[in-house]
């Protein structure tokens, strides 16, 4: 039986819609490590929550408030790529 919890990014999740056709500009990088992949999603989200907080404290709300929806996006996807079932992908 194949173990569906993938160990490594799968390299399959885009993001960052851009222009008229709402073509992705980036994509999750492929086989990097589980716990690589999570520590750096869950700082990405750290930081953004952090933007978010002194976006709602501050005058600068807009520019921090996009700083951390793009964190949040980058973060997100990331989650995306991990939760891509492996034997989907070795269907293929």
């Amino acid at each position: 039986m194949n173990d569906p919890i993938p160990h490594h990014t799968q390299g399959q999740t885009t993001f960052a819609p851009c222009g008229s056709t709402a073509a992705p500009l980036f994509t999750v990088n492929p086989d990097i490590p589980l716990v690589d992949a999570l520590a750096h999603s869950s700082n990405l989200q750290l930081v953004a929550n952090q933007l978010m907080t002194d976006a709602a404290m501050g005058d600068d709300g807009p520019h921090l408030a996009w700083a951390a929806a793009y964190l949040g996006e980058m973060a997100q996807a990331i989650l995306s790529d991990l939760t891509i079932p492996v034997a989907c992908n070795s269907a293929v």
